[in-house]
């Protein structure tokens, strides 16, 4: 039997304790970040623009830029002075 959850504290304790426990987390960094984005991308999103080059560089940019916000937000109030939720929602 397979079971997924989140954290939760109404999770019951038995099950944790009489089971094989087992987590992933996603890559951590500007470079995973940037990858997974750019898997959001369609290839039709990809194509949509008549000047490809620039609109690459562009896309580019904002992929970079989106990446860098999400790992400045690990640093919470050293990388900002309010708490922002910034997402993949923000980033489409």
């Amino acid at each position: 039997l397979w079971l997924s959850s989140s954290p939760s504290p109404q999770f019951p304790i038995s099950i944790l304790q009489a089971s094989v426990k087992m987590t992933t987390e996603p890559p951590k960094g500007l470079k995973a970040n940037m990858k997974r984005l750019y898997r959001l991308i369609t290839e039709d999103q990809f194509n949509v623009c008549k000047a490809s080059a620039k609109y690459k560089k562009l896309l580019f940019g904002l992929v970079f830029f989106h990446s860098i916000l999400l790992e400045r937000k690990k640093f919470q109030q050293l990388g900002w002075n309010t708490i922002y939720s910034f997402n993949d929602s923000d980033f489409e």
